[in-house]
């Protein structure tokens, strides 16, 4: 493994990160205005409207090395403590340029629109750093278009699409998820222009076959690239090829399935031996050694630990910790991360799959489903759902009964006997990350303490 040798090495020099100080800037806002700044008097915290109008000089750009660090960002903290992930200057942009281009068909001459949080990795990838490299235009929106007062979680997006000519849409399945939950006949879709629209990327949570197929029927001339990757990995490990037309063809989307990993990424499924699995079977997904350009370092100020929780685990393959299957036609299913899988009565079940079919009911938004722990049966499967506003709007304690009655009996009937719900508890939304991580970890330890 030199190239990861190499950069660990370079991560051990302990006198280069003392060095990279970088400042905190700090915008205040009306409402808040000196909390922060009585709680954050450090030697690197600037106030960004004082620095802003500071009669300061322009400094000069200075040439580093392609590995010296460009960001440390510390991932979500669903699957334990947060990590601080160190990403390189030179290889970030190699990475990020050939994916715009080539994952997102994004180019000079498109508008590109990533509604997420500037702070998670998908702002640093696709809404700063990707579009600049790139020299296309990008639409910045702060704070979640979703949840905007003005117009409505279901017509922001759309809103800003028309207004801005968007040409590529980056978004959770989540947010699409409060959209279809508030607006789930799709009217508000048919308010706006969205002809300009050439593609949709889905990326975060894993998207359910059922949000797929609403997008499709209430916007059928869009491409769905339906993308999984990591903080760590900084840019998509499988997607639709959007423009490099490496199958002669752009894939047809499957919905549930990220399509197929892209250049670079040698995708593998394997058992707790380590031993790769047959096509269909669910197993842990692994990614063989090297890795490519804007893949993670190393953990800030933990190299060992780096080794440890990616490494270690399947010598010469980075562990993602996500659970997953290949089909026969080499298509990658991601269903959920490996400490979701639920073993029970001698099955090994994924929340993704309960999850995908619980969605299909026409009632169901989104759900979650986490292992409990009963003392006679074991661990069991306990569903939290979310319905739409339609479904919910008037229902009584007996169309309740009645609509669990049919959620289990459509998971015995697509699933088998054993995947029996043993708990559906109906939830106003679903407790999630600020990046639209749903937090089954917590939710697991709160239905068990």
């Amino acid at each position: 493994m030199p190239i990861v040798q190499e950069a660990l090495t370079h991560c051990q020099k302990s006198e280069d990160f003392d060095a990279y100080k970088i400042p905190l800037l700090m915008k205040q806002r009306d409402e808040l205005d000196g909390q922060l700044r009585e709680q954050s008097e450090t030697p690197y915290t600037h106030d960004y409207d004082s620095l802003m109008a500071a009669e300061t000089e322009v400094a000069d750009c200075v040439s580093l090395p392609s590995t010296h660090p460009l960001y440390i960002l510390y991932t979500s903290g669903t699957t334990g403590a947060p990590k601080g992930v160190v990403r390189d200057q030179g290889g970030t942009a190699v990475g990020l340029d050939w994916c715009m281009a080539n994952v997102f068909n994004v180019h000079k001459d498109s508008v590109h629109f990533a509604g997420s949080d500037i702070g998670w990795v998908v702002g640093h990838s696709f809404i700063v750093y990707g579009p600049l490299i790139r020299g296309s235009a990008c639409v910045f929106y702060e704070g979640k278009p979703v949840l905007a007062p003005e117009l409505g979680g279901a017509k922001v997006m759309w809103e800003r699409c028309e207004k801005y000519k968007v040409t590529s849409l980056y978004m959770a399945p989540t947010a699409v998820r409060v959209i279809k939950k508030e607006d789930h006949p799709g009217t508000a879709v048919k308010e706006f222009d969205l002809s300009s629209l050439q593609t949709l990327s889905l990326v975060g949570e894993r998207c359910d076959p059922d949000t797929v197929k609403w997008i499709y029927k209430h916007l059928p001339h869009v491409i769905i690239n339906d993308t999984w990757w990591q903080t760590e990995t900084g840019w998509p490990i499988a997607a639709n090829l959007v423009d490099l037309k490496v199958w002669g063809k752009v894939l047809p989307t499957l919905p549930g399935s990220v399509t197929r990993p892209v250049p670079g990424y040698n995708v593998e499924v394997f058992n707790d031996e380590n031993e790769s699995v047959a096509a269909g079977e669910l197993g842990k997904v692994v990614i063989k050694m090297p890795l490519p350009p804007a893949f993670m370092l190393s953990i800030w100020g933990r190299n060992e630990a780096f080794i440890e929780k990616y490494l270690a685990e399947t010598p010469g393959y980075y562990t993602t910790g996500d659970a997953g299957m290949i089909d026969e036609n080499g298509y990658l299913h991601i269903m959920t991360r490996m400490d979701d899988v639920i073993n029970t009565a001698g099955h090994r079940i994924s929340t993704g799959r309960l999850e995908e079919v619980i969605n299909d009911h026409e009632s169901i938004v989104e759900s979650a489903v986490v292992g409990y722990n009963e003392p006679l049966r074991g661990e069991c499967a306990l569903a939290f759902c979310v319905l739409s506003n339609e479904a919910n709007r008037g229902l009584t304690e007996q169309g309740f009964n009645k609509l669990k009655k049919e959620i289990n009996t459509k998971v015995r009937a697509d699933v088998g006997a054993f995947a029996s719900l043993f708990g559906i508890i109906f939830m106003e939304k679903l407790p999630k990350t600020r990046s639209g991580k749903i937090l089954r970890g917590t939710m697991r330890k709160i239905a068990n303490c």
